[in-house]
C-alpha cells in the first residue's frame, strides 16, 4: 500500500506542469553567443556594427542589458600597449554603467524594436565623453535576445592652450576642462582667453540627468575685460522622440564691448548689455510612424542697453526691449543613416534625412514694456536625402525677425537659403561643395554680415566686406587616411576654393571692395580619436587671388572646427 502511495505520488509530480519535465528557461538549448565583453571586435565600432541587423530579431524580449566601457587605449593593440597609454587608461575614471543606463530607452522585458535600439545609439553617440557607441546581440534564443551596450571612452581632462591666427586677428587661450566628471557625465570647466575684442576668465558647469531624471542644468560665469557673463539654464528636453512633454527656463546677462571693424580699421564701438529670460513648456503626441510633431508655449523678455564709450568713434544704437508670448511648432522624421568619415574620420555618424522644421510665432506689445508692437518670429526649413551610397545633398531655408505693426515694416531681419552636397569617391575621398546666400533687411551696424576669416573666406582678413547681402560658394576636395599619428589622432588633407562677395544694398561705404572675392588653399585635418573629439583640427594656408594690394600675400589659419 505504501509502494502504491509513493508511486502514484511520484507519477504525479513527473506530470505536473513547471515541474520535474518543465526546463526552468523556455529557451534552454536554443542559445546562441554572439558578442561578448571581451570580443577584440568591440574596439573597431564601424565594421562591427555594421555586421549586425536586428531586423532579424525585432518582437524577442529583451532580457538581460550588460553595459561595456572600453578603455581610452586598448592595450591588446601593441600601437597602443606602452607605458604612457596605460598609465593614462590607469588615471582615467571610466563612465559609470549608471551613467549609461540614464540615458536608456530600451531595458529588460521590453519588446525589442530595432528603431527603438537605433535611437538609443544615436543618444549614446551624442555623448563628447564617448568617442563611440553601439549595442550588440550577446545572446540570442529562440524568443528572448541578450544585450550588449558597448562605448568607448576618450580622454577627458584637459589643461588647454591655444593660440590662432585667422583673418589678421591674434587669439590665446588656456584653462582645465573635464567634460566627464568623476564618470558621471557632467562637463565642468575653467579657463582664461585673450582675442581681438576681449579677454577675460570664467567657468561653465553642465549637469545631465539631474538626480536621475532627464532634466539638465547648465550654468555660465565670466568676468571679461568689457564686461561679465551670467548664464544659467533648466531644461527638460524632448529626449527621445516618442516624448511626450518638455520645459525649461532661460536665464541670461551679458555685458560686453562691441568694436565694429572694417579690414581692421575700427569705425565704431560702444557698450552693449543683452539680458534675456525665457521659460516654455512643450508637448507632443510622441512618434506616428516616422514622424513627430511637437508644439511649444512660451514666454521671452528681450533687453538691449547701449551705452557710449569714451574712445572715438563711438554712435552706439537705440536701446531695445521686446516682451512677448509665443508659440512654436517643430516637425522631424525618424529617418537617419550611419555611416563614416563625412565630419569625423573613423567614427559612426548619424545623418538626419528627410524633413526638419521649425517655425516660432511671438506678438511684443508696448503695454507690456516692449519698445515697439512688432511680430517676432523664427523660421527654419531643412531637407537630407540620399542617393544611392554615393550622394548626399543639403538643403535649407531659414528667416528671423521682427515685422513692426505699427511701421508695417521690418526690423533686424535675416533670411537665407543655403545647399551642401557630398559625393563619395570612395570610403577616403570627397568631393564637398557648398553653396549659401544670406540676406538681411533694416539691421543694426553690430549685425551686419560680414567676409573674411575662418568661416567665409579663408584667403582674406576678417570682416573685409560688410553689409545685407552676402553669397558665398566653396568647392572642396578631402581625403581621409588611415594614418593614425601615435594613435591619438587621424591624418586628412583638403584642397579647396572659397568665393564669395557681401556688399550693402543701402549704404555703399568706400572703405571696403565689393568685387567678388576668391581664395585657393590647402589644409591638413587632425580628427582626434582619444580626446576632443567634438573638434578637428584644421592647420590651412588660403591665398588671395583678388584685391591683392592691401592684405597679406596668404592667410595661416589654426582653428578647431566641428566639420572636417
Amino acid at each position: 500500500m505504501r509502494s502504491a502511495f509513493f508511486l502514484t505520488a511520484a507519477l504525479l509530480l513527473a506530470t505536473a506542469p513547471g515541474l520535474a519535465n518543465e526546463p526552468d528557461n523556455p529557451d534552454a538549448g536554443e542559445c546562441t553567443s554572439l558578442y561578448q565583453s571581451d570580443d577584440p571586435a568591440l574596439f573597431d565600432f564601424v565594421d562591427t556594427r555594421k555586421a549586425v541587423s536586428f531586423a532579424q530579431y525585432a518582437g524577442r524580449t529583451i532580457g538581460t542589458v550588460e553595459y561595456r566601457v572600453l578603455p581610452i587605449f586598448n592595450e591588446a593593440d601593441p600601437d597602443e600597449n606602452n607605458w604612457a597609454y596605460r598609465t593614462l587608461n590607469k588615471l582615467h575614471i571610466e563612465t559609470r554603467p549608471a551613467t549609461l543606463k540614464k540615458q536608456m530607452i530600451i531595458s529588460a522585458g521590453d519588446t525589442l524594436d530595432p528603431e527603438t535600439l537605433y535611437e538609443n545609439e544615436r543618444t549614446l553617440r551624442d555623448n563628447d565623453y564617448l568617442v563611440d557607441a553601439m549595442i550588440l546581440p550577446a545572446r540570442v534564443c529562440a524568443n528572448s535576445i541578450d544585450l550588449l551596450v558597448v562605448v568607448r571612452d576618450v580622454w577627458t581632462f584637459s589643461p588647454s592652450a591655444s593660440a590662432s591666427r585667422s583673418g589678421g586677428d591674434n587669439s590665446f587661450g588656456a584653462g582645465l576642462s573635464e567634460k566627464n566628471l568623476l564618470g558621471t557625465g557632467q562637463e565642468l570647466s575653467v579657463g582664461y582667453f585673450s582675442d581681438s575684442d576681449r579677454s577675460g576668465k570664467g567657468f561653465a558647469w553642465r549637469i545631465p540627468q539631474l538626480f536621475g531624471t532627464q532634466m539638465i542644468v547648465d550654468l555660465e560665469y565670466s568676468d571679461n575685460s568689457d564686461g561679465q557673463v551670467v548664464g544659467a539654464s533648466l531644461a527638460r528636453p524632448f529626449y527621445r522622440l516618442d516624448s511626450r512633454w518638455s520645459a525649461g527656463l532661460t536665464f541670461d546677462e551679458e555685458q560686453r564691448t562691441d568694436t565694429i571693424e572694417v579690414n581692421d580699421l575700427v569705425t565704431n564701438r560702444y557698450d552693449h548689455q543683452i539680458n534675456t529670460y525665457e521659460a516654455y513648456v512643450g508637448w507632443s503626441p510622441g512618434l506616428r510612424g516616422d514622424k513627430v510633431h511637437r508644439w511649444y508655449l512660451g514666454v521671452t523678455e528681450a533687453e538691449e542697453v547701449f551705452e557710449r564709450v569714451d574712445i572715438p568713434p563711438s554712435n552706439p544704437p537705440a536701446d531695445e526691449r521686446l516682451v512677448y508670448p509665443w508659440l512654436a511648432w517643430e516637425y522631424t522624421e525618424d529617418r537617419y543613416w550611419t555611416t563614416s568619415n563625412i565630419s569625423r574620420s573613423h567614427r559612426q555618424e548619424d545623418i538626419l534625412l528627410g524633413t526638419y522644421s521649425y517655425v516660432r510665432m511671438g506678438y511684443s506689445d508696448t503695454k507690456q514694456g516692449s519698445t515697439r508692437n512688432a511680430i517676432v518670429y523664427s523660421m527654419l526649413y531643412n531637407y537630407t536625402a540620399s542617393f544611392g551610397d554615393h550622394h548626399l545633398l543639403r538643403s535649407g531655408l531659414s528667416a528671423d525677425g521682427e515685422h513692426d505693426t505699427d511701421t508695417d515694416a521690418p526690423n533686424s531681419t535675416f533670411f537665407g537659403a543655403a545647399m551642401q552636397y557630398y559625393n563619395f569617391i570612395d570610403r577616403k575621398n570627397r568631393w564637398y561643395a557648398h553653396l549659401r546666400f544670406n540676406g538681411a533687411r533694416n539691421i543694426r551696424e553690430d549685425e551686419q554680415l560680414t567676409t573674411g576669416g575662418n568661416d567665409t573666406l579663408r584667403g582674406y582678413p576678417s570682416d573685409i566686406q560688410r553689409g545685407n547681402r552676402r553669397w558665398l560658394f566653396t568647392l572642396e576636395r578631402r581625403h581621409f587616411t588611415d594614418i593614425h599619428l601615435f594613435n591619438l589622432a587621424y591624418l586628412g588633407g583638403a584642397a579647396y576654393v572659397d568665393t564669395g562677395r557681401t556688399w550693402d544694398t543701402q549704404d555703399r561705404n568706400p572703405l571696403y571692395t565689393e568685387r567678388t572675392l576668391t581664395n585657393v588653399g590647402l589644409g591638413l585635418r587632425l580628427s582626434p580619436s582619444k580626446f576632443r573629439i567634438e573638434k578637428v583640427l584644421h592647420v590651412d594656408v588660403a591665398v588671395p587671388l583678388v584685391e591683392r594690394d592691401n592684405i597679406d600675400g596668404y592667410q595661416l589659419i589654426v582653428s578647431g572646427r566641428v566639420d572636417f
